[in-house]
């Protein structure tokens, strides 16, 4: 079952109309009587781009055992004419040239195993313990986060201060996971270092993590949206704790309301 006050609470923060639109995206997926199922033969890509959060949700809870990925940077609101607030078959998605700005810092946490399968219980824990290890350690965005799991894993979103979307500014979002990956990756846990692109999509929060077939040892489980912290200058003007973890706090803020990561203190912070 859908989650739809989780959906709407990370999208609350994360899908800023003023910035530009935000595109949800279906892989290996079909229409069927008005719903979005998975489908292995003739199956499609479908993609719409959004600016008004109900009718992303609207299209999300037509979703039947199928995951759903957003983009998290704003997008090019010229998309909209593509697929105006509507899912539909898609010749073209997102790339990296129709983001607005770097805004996001997404930080993906996933335990080690085969691929194309769901996580263990065990695994999952495993990632979870590994997200709160990196919140505890603050790591220059301590007061600067969205959190949640990703159904296999676990998940961190940090708000930078809004940066034009240059090769440079590019490598900077890069230097900051591979440094986050050095630290906290091992053997069991990676940080995925390839959510550096621009356009990166990410499951979005209320809908159903769908990997390999749905068996017991390995379920598909909801992508969920767990808490933020934040408050302070909306500008990102102001200096980032680094380390210390207030209390969570149930999500509430304007998108341009989550303070903004400290950049530079992210990649220097030892």
């Amino acid at each position: 079952m859908l989650q739809l006050p989780q959906m709407r609470a990370f999208l609350h923060f994360v899908l800023d109309p003023a910035m530009g639109c935000m595109e949800m995206r279906v892989f290996h997926a079909t229409f069927d009587r008005g719903l979005v199922r998975t489908a292995q033969q003739y199956s499609k890509t479908l993609a719409g781009w959004y600016d008004d959060p109900h009718s992303l949700v609207v299209d999300a809870g037509r979703l039947r055992d199928v995951s759903a990925f957003v983009t998290l940077n704003p997008v090019r609101d010229d998309l909209l004419a593509r697929s105006n607030n509507e899912l539909t078959k898609a010749k073209h998605t997102t790339s990296d040239d129709d983001v607005v700005c770097l805004r996001w810092l997404y930080v993906d946490i996933d335990p080690v195993r085969p691929a194309d399968i769901s996580s263990t219980e065990d695994e999952l824990k495993r990632a979870v313990e590994r997200r709160e290890k990196i919140l505890d350690d603050g790591i220059g965005f301590g007061g600067a986060t969205l959190w949640g799991c990703s159904g296999n894993g676990a998940w961190i979103l940090a708000r930078m201060p809004d940066m034009d979307n240059t090769d440079a500014n590019r490598k900077s979002v890069g230097k900051i996971l591979a440094d986050l990956s050095a630290r906290y990756s091992d053997d069991r846990v990676k940080i995925d270092t390839t959510t550096k692109n621009p356009s990166r999509v990410m499951c979005l929060p209320g809908t159903l993590k769908c990997k390999g077939s749905n068996v017991p040892s390995r379920p598909h489980r909801q992508v969920t949206f767990v808490g933020h912290r934040g408050g302070g200058d909306a500008g990102g003007g102001g200096s980032v704790p680094k380390f210390g973890r207030p209390p969570v706090s149930a999500p509430h803020h304007a998108p341009n309301h989550v303070p903004k990561l400290n950049i530079v203190r992210a990649v220097d912070v030892a």
